[in-house]
């Protein structure tokens, strides 16, 4: 007779997502997870696989809740409503524990792991994607300024977001981040 799940599945690969997410890869031990998740050593393995397979799916949970929050940010009033938002999120509270968890899968994981590098790298495409289409709806809007390409704005957007996202994770002071955001955002005029 087969054994009822006596764990939420979905709970448990949020568990652990935020432990990849605050500890890293390599940091998180099975042991961790079989801890942290609240779930058997057995059940861990026949439920999300390895630790490896466990780790993309967390990952893969992550960018759905980065896309998922990227469609909510879309609905505001102006797009550059919408783009200080989404760069905003950085200083949500306690974000400053983890960072960017692509951030940090990037760089620890990618350089030697193709299939984390290849989600790391679909996401960024979607993410400058996402920046691109709000970019261009500001210059119609008239909320972005229209004299700069399209594509230089989102790369500068890209590349700074990027920047805050380490610069949280390294513990930069909350009030020189609203700061830099601020500039970031006049650079749209």
């Amino acid at each position: 007779m087969a054994r009822h799940k006596e764990f939420d599945p979905d709970v448990a690969l949020d568990r652990a997502m935020e432990m990849f997410w605050e500890r890293g890869y390599e940091a998180t031990s099975v042991q961790d997870l079989v801890e942290g998740m609240g779930v058997g050593r057995r059940s861990l393995y026949d439920t999300f696989g390895d630790k490896h397979a466990l780790f993309m799916r967390a990952v893969n949970r992550y960018i759905e809740l980065q896309e998922e929050r990227a469609a909510t940010v879309a609905k505001a009033r102006t797009a550059r409503d919408a783009i200080r938002e989404l760069i905003s999120a950085v200083l949500v509270p306690n974000a400053h524990l983890k960072g960017c968890m692509l951030v940090n899968v990037a760089t620890e994981v990618a350089p030697r792991d193709s299939q984390a590098a290849h989600q790391v790298d679909r996401h960024m495409v979607k993410t400058r994607d996402f920046l691109l289409d709000l970019v261009r709806r500001g210059q119609q809007d008239g909320s972005v300024g229209s004299t700069a390409k399209p594509e230089a704005l989102t790369t500068m957007l890209v590349n700074a977001w990027l920047g805050l996202r380490v610069a949280v994770r390294s513990g930069v002071d909350r009030k020189r981040l609203r700061k830099d955001i601020d500039e970031i955002i006049s650079l749209l005029d």
